[in-house]
């Protein structure tokens, strides 16, 4: 299953300012339409917001300020953007995008407490 989701997946850095290539933020993207997570750094934790990442990401304004990236490398730079050791595992990812979708209204996004969504298993 882990393979599954692995594939499933997409990273994004972003950073602060497009010609200082500094680590600021991550993104988590799954497979299904509208399925995007980022890390929240005013909860020190992993919120469900598609609106917010797509408009992002689809804006040109930000095309020099952010990169697809693949797990590892996502895993190296999580320790600068959020504080915690590395990444939460594919599985807990695809967790939180469930109930991301489930309890996001539109409007709000979806947050998680856990800074490690595999607690909240």
């Amino acid at each position: 299953m882990t393979n599954q989701v692995d594939r499933r997946l997409t990273y994004y850095v972003v950073y602060r300012v497009d010609d200082v290539r500094i680590p600021a933020g991550l993104f988590v993207l799954g497979a299904g339409h509208g399925e995007a997570l980022l890390w929240d750094h005013r909860c020190g934790s992993w919120a469900y917001d598609p609106g917010l990442v797509t408009r992002f990401l689809n804006d040109y304004r930000n095309v020099d300020r952010y990169d697809n990236i693949d797990r590892a490398e996502a895993d190296q730079i999580a320790p600068t953007v959020t504080g915690l050791a590395g990444l939460p595992d594919e599985e807990a990812f695809h967790l939180l995008l469930v109930k991301g979708a489930a309890g996001s209204d539109g409007e709000r996004p979806a947050r998680f407490g856990a800074a490690d969504p595999a607690r909240d298993r």
